[in-house]
């Protein structure tokens, strides 16, 4: 089950707004337990469905025009790589604790975080955070908002379903 929910107060982005900025926040309930938080980034980030890639290149060659990131579409690394320090695409991973993993972007446009938080042994949180630094930055935000929302819920549910958490 994913759902929205109140942008959880315990991660440690919380915090990192800005002037003008987006957040969102999904709890996923997992199947599987004793994991961790970079285990449920892993079973989510590491595997994006084609869809997904595929919108995701459709971006990059969109908006590299407009000073914003247009790397691989890879979010992340094989599980025993995921250490802070470490580049995932367009991703800086910026901390491993067993209760969350947080990655961050920074742009000309936009500074990004991504937070994975363990809630409970059964439930995580997906959060992003991003600060809207440039009017480039709150119009490509706008307009991305919708399908940001359809695509975080769609990886989350495709990890479900795939057994993977």
């Amino acid at each position: 089950m994913v759902s929205e929910m109140e942008f959880p107060l315990e991660t440690k982005i919380n915090g990192k707004e800005v002037n003008s900025y987006y957040r969102d926040s999904f709890k996923v309930r997992v199947n599987k337990t004793n994991l961790e938080a970079k285990n449920v980034y892993h079973s989510i980030f590491g595997f994006l469905p084609k869809p997904v890639q595929l919108a995701l290149s459709l971006r990059n060659s969109i908006v590299k025009h407009f000073g914003f990131s247009a790397s691989n579409t890879e979010m992340s690394l094989p599980l025993d790589d995921i250490q802070a320090g470490k580049k995932a695409g367009f991703l800086v991973i910026e901390s491993v604790e067993t209760t969350e993993v947080i990655c961050g972007a920074y742009e000309p446009n936009m500074d990004m975080w991504l937070s994975v938080l363990k809630l409970s042994e059964q439930e995580f949180s997906v959060s992003t955070l991003v600060n809207l630094k440039t009017k480039t930055g709150k119009v490509y935000m706008a307009f991305i908002k919708p399908f940001h929302k359809l695509v975080a819920k769609y990886c989350i549910r495709q990890a479900l379903k795939a057994g993977r958490i």
